[in-house]
């Protein structure tokens, strides 16, 4: 199902991320997240794609095996990096044949090895799916705190409406821990006139160390209760975080938000609790 309609019908959208293995790794980790994933019936789930522009087929695999083995509607990510026309014609009829309606796109992160050859934004892939194949659903990413490459947040969201004016129907944000940004962002979107769904993207600490590896690699901003339990007692880090974490789902929903986006780092154990956890507000 085109993600596109679920918010149609739907007052509040709720969806789970996966990642596929590397090439070295098993796809086990991944399948026994779906398997408890499946059991909280989210609208849609993620399957992201390699850094560097490394791993659609398996990719695909995973979203296949989401819509083949469990009934989940999925979205497979594709980015613009190390991409060709040609490449990603080849890529859309694999996901055609897989059956998957929606893509993510995205430019991607860069690795050693990057290179950005006929597309080198989000908007690029999105106008040229859209030219090929306008059956594909288009969803995009946006930052409340901006792209760390990006100048200022204004300009962040002039290329979110080149996303949007190319085919994209809803976003999902990076992940953020301070919900005051997230608003100050939709207002922001509010008085240019982006009106799309969009989804907030969440994603609890469980322990010490994703805390600062994950911001490294989104700029967010850490509120500075998060920041003391996580150095005061990183053994008792997994439920301060899930708490923390439904603490900010529950807020968002309050002042309704559209939808929200659950980073679950393939630990099916975080979708099955946080999505019990506001099974009502689905209703």
């Amino acid at each position: 199902m085109r993600t596109s309609e679920i918010f149609k019908n739907k007052k509040l959208v709720m969806s789970a991320e996966v990642f596929p293995p590397k090439k070295s790794g098993s796809i086990e980790g991944v399948v026994r997240a779906l398997r408890d994933i499946e059991k909280v019936a989210p609208d849609y789930v993620s399957i992201t794609y390699g850094a560097g522009g490394e791993g659609a087929q398996t990719t695909a695999d995973v979203a296949s095996i989401a819509i083949d083995a469990f009934g989940l509607n999925a979205v497979a990510h594709m980015t613009a990096i190390n991409m060709t026309r040609a490449k990603l014609s080849d890529q859309l009829d694999t996901l055609r044949r897989k059956g998957i309606d929606n893509i993510l796109v995205l430019r991607g992160d860069t690795a050693q090895n990057s290179r950005f050859l006929d597309f080198h934004h989000a908007n690029e892939l999105a106008a040229f799916i859209r030219s090929v194949d306008p059956s594909f659903n288009l969803i995009g990413a946006c930052y409340p705190e901006k792209h760390p490459e990006a100048r200022t947040l204004a300009a962040d969201v002039d290329n979110l409406e080149q996303k949007i004016d190319s085919g994209v129907s809803h976003l999902i944000t990076q992940l953020f821990f301070d919900n005051s940004k997230f608003y100050r962002f939709m207002d922001l979107l509010l008085a240019r006139g982006i009106s799309v769904p969009v989804c907030a993207g969440i994603m609890p600490i469980l322990k010490a160390s994703q805390l600062s590896r994950t911001t490294q690699l989104s700029n967010a901003a850490i509120p500075e209760r998060l920041q003391s339990f996580v150095d005061a007692s990183p053994l008792d880090c997994y439920a301060r975080g899930m708490d923390f974490a439904a603490e900010q789902i529950d807020d968002l929903i309050k002042n309704g938000v559209r939808g929200i986006h659950l980073y679950t780092m393939n630990n099916g154990g975080v979708a099955l609790d946080m999505f019990k956890r506001f099974k009502d507000a689905r209703i």
